[in-house]
């Protein structure tokens, strides 16, 4: 049964490079990366969204959600791609669950709970330094994935709302419109899209597309939303 913390929960933990399983946790994952999570490593390694993907990604569509779940490609030897004896080589734009770590996040409607992950190989645990889980998030630059990632959150509700079941094509909308921002800005300009719905964004801003897109999404598919 899992102990779920609220902010003011304290626990015990601390990576760092003379640990004995530095490294450890960056092997064989399953790592699910979110919309803002794409944007921030895109950016970071100056690639468009769509070489991003194409090098560094799979996706299939969650067979609970009925929506893409893109999936970061472990190399060869099952390491993560960005992963050197050294550390990690992304560190200060890494995906949200690898910041979260060794804690996870449950969102409730207007709830947010957290549950530790633990792992055999982890010796994190064994160190001395606390923190309250609010002081942790803080720490690890948490707090703004969060709040991006909740964006992503409301799409997912809006289909569970609706209980429709996407087609190829509404699944390639998503595809497109949540995780290959670059591509789906050549979209909005070719199908003048912010002109026929009257919306003025910065189109060069690519969480403010992001935002569009996903809230165009929940609003053309789902009716759930206005734009």
């Amino acid at each position: 049964m899992l102990e779920m913390l609220r902010l003011s929960d304290k626990f015990k933990f601390l990576c760092h490079k003379n640990i004995e399983c530095f490294n450890r946790c960056c092997y064989d994952l399953n790592l699910f990366l979110t919309p803002y999570d794409i944007i921030r490593l895109k950016n970071r390694l100056k690639l468009t969204s769509t070489e991003f993907l194409k090098k560094y990604t799979t996706w299939h569509v969650g067979f609970k959600t009925g929506l893409p779940v893109v999936v970061l490609k472990m190399r060869d030897d099952l390491t993560c791609p960005f992963v050197a004896d050294k550390g990690c080589l992304v560190y200060k734009d890494r995906p949200s669950s690898c910041r979260l770590y060794p804690l996870a996040r449950i969102k409730l409607r207007d709830e947010e709970y957290y549950y530790i992950v633990r792992e055999e190989h982890c010796k994190g645990f064994d160190e001395d330094k606390e923190w309250t889980v609010e002081d942790w998030l803080e720490d690890q630059e948490v707090n703004e994935y969060n709040r991006m990632n909740d964006l992503f959150m409301e799409l997912i509700s809006s289909k569970h709302k609706s209980g429709k079941r996407l087609n190829d094509e509404e699944i390639q909308l998503v595809y497109m419109a949540c995780f290959d921002v670059d591509q789906f800005r050549g979209f909005v300009k070719e199908n003048e899209l912010l002109n026929k719905l009257d919306v003025e964004i910065d189109i060069q801003d690519d969480v403010e597309l992001m935002r569009f897109g996903i809230n165009w999404l929940r609003f053309k598919i789902f009716g759930d939303a206005k734009i």
